[in-house]
């Protein structure tokens, strides 16, 4: 079964009105995770900052709908806790490369789990010598 990791900008596309292809896109690995053809994982830090970018830029009912809905087993996401080591490595990966500092879980989870980032985040660009990226606006025009 193939794996990904999902970065937050992907989960914020569903949000966007004008994402729409990068949305449909996001939609389409959902689905597939519903149906057991994939599986996605997220880091428990980017989970958190789709929860405040939602809650900062569409209220509090929406952030908190989104959460309890992934808590639910609404969304088809694993979610991946913090713990001493990932943190660790997370901080390391900022420190090299120009990203912000909840990519740097991502990123981390990603070289761990030796999985590709589904993402459309333009400082994803740093690290693809690191880590495997798939961009999501290239997975958009494949599908039409």
């Amino acid at each position: 079964m193939k794996m990904f990791i999902l970065d937050s900008y992907a989960l914020l596309c569903l949000f966007d009105k004008k994402r729409r292809p990068e949305k449909e896109a996001v939609i389409k690995y959902l689905e597939d995770a519903e149906k057991n053809r994939i599986k996605l994982y997220i880091s428990k830090v980017n989970e958190g900052e789709v929860f405040y970018k939602l809650y900062k830029y569409l209220g509090g009912p929406i952030a908190t709908g989104f959460r309890e809905d992934l808590k639910r087993g609404l969304f088809p996401l694993h979610v991946v806790s913090v713990n001493d080591k990932r943190a660790e490595a997370a901080s390391l990966i900022k420190a090299q490369y120009p990203i912000s500092y909840a990519d740097a879980f991502c990123i981390e989870l990603a070289k761990d789990m030796n999985l590709p980032v589904i993402t459309d985040d333009p400082e994803f660009e740093s690290v693809g010598n690191i880590i495997k990226i798939i961009p999501l606006s290239t997975q958009s025009r494949r599908e039409k």
